[in-house]
Formats: structure tokens, sequence, C-alpha cells
């Protein structure tokens, strides 16, 4: 009997590992070279194009541009494509593949800035800094982007003290929509920068970028737990602690415990620097992956998948980790791939004053049991953004509060209703609470909603068709919210 327990007992095992090791860890096919029609990271918005240009050197793309002015032509700027609204590429276009446009021209140690050409990652860029003790002010928690797309969108991410990346840009090299090539500067191009940061790419091709650095300080990890209730007290306590350099939190979707309970995760300094610690690499996908699959099953599996969260989170209390690997968060385990199903993104932006009532108004909207409905929540991530004095389509009017969105739902007309609508919703609250949304998901909101939460879309377009009257630089962004149709569609 007792060998037989044994044999079971082992049995299990050799199957559990032969399990975990073949959970599949693969990337989603998608992009320009898939099928004759070509998508961004969510495939929901297929569209034919022309051709896609590899980007070779800026005299043939600015030959390009010049073409395009004289043949009529339009022409969109493709990077990795994780922009989710159709913004790298238009109906029967040309697409500018910018991905081999990725050499680190100069790193300057002395005045701590890097110039770099847009095509690069993240990832390239610090792997270039790394050995000079420097690190990046601004980028996202992951370093898979370019750095062309993520100044197109004037991303933020964890830093909590120098806030979006408009503000971190000390020099840029642009080929405009004319086919002219000009170095602009905060100080001498203000008002073209406000238009090229967070334009999406409508304003011309970003040829290279100088980016101001910082030091690659060693931080202190600190977690806690807390009531959704107590956060907007806890953060005003975090942005006043001169000593927490970066910060962000989750907010449970768990059944149990819906938008009612939180942790945060403060990186607090240690007021030394690191020159030893390697860049670190994606660990721990498939245990990863295999909790957050679970997690997407929803009812008791994501309240397991959020207590077992919390406890990995405060786990992490003490140790210690590198700036330059806190923007650089594994990022493979999240793929999802599942026949009729897509997961997106959504942002919404709430002044950090209205966190409390927003989250309070929220709970009535949102269904804490979902596991039976196409439209799912699986994580809510809330990240601080400063107030941006820099962009035109500036998403942090004042101090806000950013809340990423994981969304599921099906693929079918009825099922993508019904994820508009509930969004349509979601938007109206917040805009009701002062509050606005991201601009480089899909399309969920209406025309009215862009337009109230972008009150400066009129000065944009206008400076777009000034600067670009052929309109050679356009994508299906641009045709769903800022072409002529769309503007004044009420």
């Amino acid at each position: 009997m007792l060998k037989k327990t044994w044999f079971l007992a082992i049995l299990v095992c050799i199957l559990g590992t032969g399990i975990f090791f073949n959970i599949p860890i693969e990337k989603r096919k998608y992009g320009l070279s898939q099928t004759n029609l070509t998508t961004d990271y969510t495939g929901l918005l297929p569209e034919k194009i022309d051709r896609v240009v590899t980007a070779d050197n800026s005299a043939a793309l600015q030959q390009i541009v010049k073409q395009a002015n004289v043949e009529g032509q339009h022409i969109s700027i493709a990077g990795l494509q994780h922009s989710q609204g159709g913004h790298t590429y238009y109906k029967n276009g040309i697409v500018l593949d910018m991905k081999t446009f990725n050499e680190v021209l100069e790193v300057n140690v002395q005045e701590k800035t890097v110039r770099v050409e847009s095509g690069a990652t993240w990832e390239d860029v610090q792997e270039a800094i790394q050995e000079y003790g420097l690190a990046l002010k601004v980028t996202q928690s992951q370093s898979i982007f370019t750095v062309g797309g993520s100044l197109s969108i004037n991303a933020h991410g964890r830093d909590i003290r120098f806030g979006p990346m408009a503000g971190t840009v000390k020099a840029m090299t642009l080929l405009t929509p004319n086919g002219d090539i000009q170095t602009l500067t905060h100080e001498q191009n203000k008002e073209q920068l406000a238009n090229v940061l967070g334009g999406y790419g409508l304003f011309g091709v970003i040829l290279d970028v100088t980016l101001e650095l910082t030091e690659n300080d060693l931080y202190a990890i600190q977690t806690e737990a807390l009531k959704t209730t107590e956060y907007e007290t806890y953060f005003n306590h975090v942005l006043d602690d001169p000593t927490i350099a970066m910060h962000y939190a989750r907010v449970s979707v768990a059944p149990g415990s819906f938008l009612q309970e939180m942790y945060a995760i403060n990186y607090l300094e240690t007021g030394k620097q690191d020159t030893e610690t390697p860049l670190k690499g994606e660990q721990g996908m498939r245990l990863s992956k295999l909790a957050l699959d679970l997690g997407r099953q929803g009812g008791p599996l994501e309240d397991l998948f959020w207590t077992t969260q919390k406890r990995y989170i405060h786990s992490l209390d003490g140790e210690t980790i590198t700036r330059n690997n806190v923007m650089r968060s594994e990022s493979t385990f999240m793929e999802f791939k599942k026949p009729g199903k897509v997961e997106v993104l959504q942002e919404f932006f709430v002044p950090v004053d209205a966190y409390a009532d927003y989250m309070k108004d929220l709970g009535k909207l949102l269904s804490a049991k979902d596991k039976n409905e196409d439209f799912k929540v699986h994580n809510i991530t809330v990240r601080y953004v400063e107030k941006d004095d820099v962009t035109t389509l500036n998403y942090a009017r004042e101090d806000m509060l950013g809340l990423v969105i994981l969304i599921q739902h099906g693929l079918n007309k009825k099922d993508i209703e019904n994820a508009q609508n509930i969004i349509q919703q979601w938007t109206d609250l917040t805009l009701a609470h002062a509050g606005t949304y991201y601009l480089p998901y899909y399309r969920y909101q209406t025309t009215e909603q862009f337009q109230k939460s972008y009150p400066n879309w009129k000065t944009f377009k206008q400076d777009k068709l000034a600067e670009d009257p052929n309109e050679v630089f356009v994508n299906l962004f641009y045709d769903n919210y800022l072409s002529e149709e769309a503007a004044y569609e009420q």
C-alpha cells in the first residue's frame, strides 16, 4: 500500500512538472507582415495598406515624404505596434517601419544624456547606459517598446518625481511633413514639440532624440496592503515623502474583495548607486503565466490569484533593486491567446483628490461577479502622473492617478458593442470626476468623449493642417477622431 502511494505521488509530480514546463510561452502574431492586412496589437482593426518601407537612412525617408506630398500619398509610422487603436497604419497608405532605425548614437556621461534613434527599444538604451551607472528618468515599467513610439504617446511609468516622458526630452531631430529635417528644443520650438510629443505620429517622423538621464540608484522595496478607501490619504503621504522615488499600486478585481482592497509598492532611496548588478531578463515566466491564467478564469480562482499576488508582493518587502531593473518588468507571461477572445488595455485618469469618490462610483458601474460575463476586468494598476505643461493633447492637466485596466471580451459584433457600451459609461463616469482617458488604446470612446477629454483638440487639428496641409501623416486614430468628418460629429 505504501509503495502504491509513493508511486502515485511520484506520477503526479512527473505529470505536474511536465504540464508546468509545457505551459506555452509564445508571442502572438500580429503586425505588418502577417497577412496582406496589417493590424496592431489587438488585431481589432485589420486594414489593407499600400506597402511597408523599412527605414534605412534619413535621406531615403526624406525622399519618401517629399514624393508623398507630390503624389498625394499618406504615410504612417510604426515601431513595435503596441498601441491598439490603429495609430501605426492607414488604409492604402505607406507604413514606415522604424525598427531598424535603432542606433544609440551617444551617451554623454558628464551631461547625463543619451542620444538615440527612434526605432531603438528602451532595452537598447538601458544596455548602452547601464555601464556608466546611468538610468532613464521616465519610461514604461517594461523595456520592450520603441523610443519613438513611447514619445508619440507621451508615456509615463512608475517614477513619481519627473512627470510624463515629454518633460525629459532635451532635443529632437524631426523629419517634418514637408520633408525638411529640423532640430527641435523646448527653448526654441515649444509649440512644435508640444504637438510632436504625444502627437501619435501626425507631425512628422522622430528621427532621433536626446533624453535626460539620472543615476542608476539602488532602491529598497516597501510594500503595504490597504483598503481602497485609505489610498488617497496614503498616496498624499507618499508624495510628501522625499525618500520615495517610485510607486505603483494594484486594486483587487477578485469577487471577494472587488475594488475594496489594494496593495502599494514603494521604491525608497538607499543613498547608494549600483554599477554591478546586471540588467535582469524575463524571470519566472511559466509560474507567472500559470497564476495569471488561473485568475483569468474568474470566481474563486480569481480570489486565489489575488491572495497569491498579495503574498508574493509582501515577500518582496525589504529587498533591493536598481532603478534600471524597476523599469524592465517581465511582460511575456501576459501574452493571451484564446480563440474568439481579445485582451485590451484602457487607462483612465482622475485627479488625486477625486480618487476615493471615483472608486466608490466605479463599484456601482462594474460587476464584481463577472465569471460568466463576456466583459471581464482582469487587472487594475494605479500609477501617478504629475501635471503635464508640455503637450497639446494633455492627459494630465493636473496631478492625476492613472488606472491601467486589463480587460477581456469577445470578438463578435454583440460582444464588442457590449464592451463599447460599458467603456463609454466608464468614460462618462471619469469625465464626471474631472478625469480623462488615454489615447493609445482601442477607440471605444465617442468623438464627443474625445473632445471633452482633450479640449485642446481644435488647436492640435489647426496646427496639424498648418504643418501638414496635404495630410501626409495620417492613421486610423486621426481618421476616427480628427478627420474633417469625425471632428464635428456629435
